[in-house]
């Protein structure tokens, strides 16, 4: 057996591996991904306009529009309004949930301590503050110098807000 043929089997491909990618799926990429609110509003307005104006027209004309592109139209409306409801109720509920649990990124930390406090878990600086700092410290990549960042960068963020709740910086006069 030559070395060539020998490297050949060493090497599995995607189709010996049973790896097989419908190359149609992972192709077409998704319309909604990228501002899913303001996509399918759109689609729904443009969809709902050509449904309504056909119908408003009434007679053969809006007939053959129904037939050509109309039940495209009522296709978008079907499609377009669940994705709009649920994006809305997800864009409500994130920020409802960020004005109740305010996010790391308020805090101004480093990207590196960002990622490592969100590879374990912390994604509310109400949860960083309550973890002790041996626990803090016990994460991967974790050093002492970054968890006194992260605790000056609380500490920070606490103050600004008790500053804007109205109460004066110099204490009581």
């Amino acid at each position: 057996m030559s070395a060539d043929s020998s490297s050949m089997k060493r090497r599995p491909t995607r189709a010996r591996t049973g790896y097989r990618s419908c190359g149609l799926a992972s192709d077409i990429p998704d319309p909604f991904a990228v501002n899913p609110i303001r996509r399918s509003f759109a689609l729904v307005a443009i969809c709902g306009l050509v449904v309504g104006i056909s119908i408003a027209i009434g007679g053969s004309v809006a007939m053959s529009v129904m037939l050509t592109v109309g039940w495209l139209a009522v296709t978008g409306i079907v499609m377009g309004v669940p994705i709009l409801v649920l994006s809305l109720a997800e864009e409500g509920w994130r920020r409802l949930r960020r004005r109740f649990q305010p996010s790391l990124e308020e805090l101004g930390l480093s990207p590196r301590l960002l990622h490592i406090l969100a590879r374990h878990g912390y994604d509310a600086i109400e949860d960083v503050d309550r973890a002790a700092d041996d626990s803090l410290l016990l994460m991967s990549n974790m050093d002492a110098r970054g968890l006194r960042e992260v605790r000056r960068a609380i500490s920070l963020w606490k103050y600004r807000r008790w500053q804007e709740r109205g109460f004066p910086a110099g204490g009581y006069e």
